[in-house]
C-alpha cells in the first residue's frame, strides 16, 4: 500500500511540474509546456551572399556542436574597399584573420588577431602655413542710429 502511495505522489509531483528539475510552464487550455533541450551535439552551416549597390556583403559559418566554429565574412564597397575576416572560435578562445585595403589600415597583430593590408601608406600631413590671421579678414561691427558699417 505505501509503495502504491509513494507512486501517486511522484506522479503527481511530475505531474505538477515540481519533480525533475525541468520547469514546467503553464500553458493553454490546461496544459502544461517543458522545454525541450537537446541533449545530443547539433551541427550546423550557414551562409548568404547579398548584393548592394555597387558592393556586396557575405558569410558563411559552421560549427560542429561541440563550440568548436569556423567561419568568414567579406564586405566590398563601390569605392573598391574590401574587407575580408576569417575567425574560428573554440576552447582555445577567438581568433580572427582580416585581410583589407582600407585607407588608413596597416598590416599588424593586436590582441591575436592578425590584420594584413595592402592599402598604400598615406602622404604625410602638413599643415599649410598661413601666419597668425593671415588670410581672414577682421570684421568689426558697430552698432549706431545708422544701418550697420563693416
Amino acid at each position: 500500500m505505501s509503495t502504491l502511495l509513494v507512486i501517486l505522489v511522484l506522479l503527481a509531483a511530475s505531474e505538477a511540474g515540481l519533480y525533475g528539475g525541468i520547469p514546467a510552464y503553464p500553458g493553454g487550455y490546461g496544459h502544461v509546456y517543458r522545454p525541450v533541450y537537446p541533449s545530443i551535439p547539433t551541427p550546423y552551416t550557414f551562409n548568404y551572399v547579398a548584393p548592394a549597390i555597387g558592393g556586396i556583403s557575405a558569410r558563411q559559418e559552421s560549427g560542429n556542436g561541440y563550440g568548436r566554429v569556423i567561419g568568414s565574412y567579406k564586405v566590398a564597397d563601390a569605392d573598391g574597399r574590401i574587407r575580408k575576416v576569417q575567425y574560428t572560435a573554440g576552447p582555445e578562445g577567438f581568433r580572427a584573420n582580416v585581410y583589407t585595403n582600407e585607407p588608413g589600415t596597416k598590416t599588424s597583430n593586436p590582441a591575436g588577431v592578425l590584420i594584413q593590408s595592402s592599402a598604400p601608406d598615406p602622404p604625410p600631413y602638413y599643415p599649410p602655413n598661413i601666419p597668425y590671421g593671415g588670410g581672414h579678414k577682421r570684421i568689426i561691427i558697430i552698432p549706431g542710429n545708422k544701418p550697420w558699417k563693416y
